[in-house]
């Protein structure tokens, strides 16, 4: 007999049920894996990665070590892979939705502050990539680079569209690279507890991003309007 009768009276095959428990065997094991890195992003953010042990994180995972080892044989492979999976900073610097008819500040106020606001929105990957890149830890470093090249790059391509009177003035490059390092140090300003808007609650920290918005676009449009 080829098929396995079912309680409904249907029939399948065993090749069939043998393909829909690989999948599901599949599922399982990549939801597993998900779950980890997102409890490692969660832990080694606030701890550091020497300061997270893999018996720490099997025990918030709910897995035995040996399970944890499994899908990541080292500390090292897990970090990678926490890094790789979460490497991204969604940046949207293309289409940013200021007033109606806005000014030239006010359509650079408008993409800084979506800039750092899509910076917070994964203020965990961030925290770790910083953190560990200042530890010198080469994966860290190498994924930083990886990300802050075309965040930079979209920068400067929206100055040069969007700004051409500052790329005339200041040049797109230098000023990209400016306003990156301004990003970055909002970030490590808010980390270190000094921005005025910490601790209060995500509404104050947005208008205090908007506040830091406001005053780098307000400089930067004096400087662009002066004489040569």
């Amino acid at each position: 007999m080829t098929t396995d009768e079912r309680v409904d009276g249907t029939s399948t095959s065993p090749s069939a049920s043998a393909s829909t428990t690989a999948s599901a065997h599949t599922n399982t094991n990549t939801g597993t894996r998900s779950r980890i890195l997102k409890i490692a992003l969660s832990l080694m953010s606030q701890r550091g990665v020497d300061g997270t042990s893999m018996r720490d994180l099997a025990s918030a995972a709910g897995l035995n070590v040996a399970s944890l080892y499994h899908y990541f044989p080292s500390k090292r492979e897990l970090l990678e892979a926490v890094l790789g999976e979460h490497g991204f900073l969604p940046v949207r610097t293309a289409n940013p939705k200021p007033e109606s008819d806005p000014t030239p500040e006010a359509k650079l106020e408008a993409v800084l502050t979506d800039i750092m606001l899509s910076m917070f929105a994964v203020e965990d990957f961030v925290r770790l990539m910083v953190g560990e890149a200042i530890r010198a830890e080469a994966t860290a470093r190498t994924v930083g680079q990886d990300l802050f090249a075309p965040f930079q790059e979209s920068i400067e391509e929206w100055v040069i569209k969007h700004r051409p009177d500052l790329d005339e003035q200041l040049g797109a490059g230098p000023l990209a690279r400016l306003l990156s390092a301004m990003v970055v140090g909002v970030f490590v300003l808010h980390e270190a507890g000094v921005m005025s808007g910490d601790g209060a609650g995500d509404s104050d920290l947005h208008a205090e991003i908007q506040r830091r918005a406001h005053e780098a676009a307000k400089i930067l449009g004096s400087v662009a309007t002066r004489p040569v």
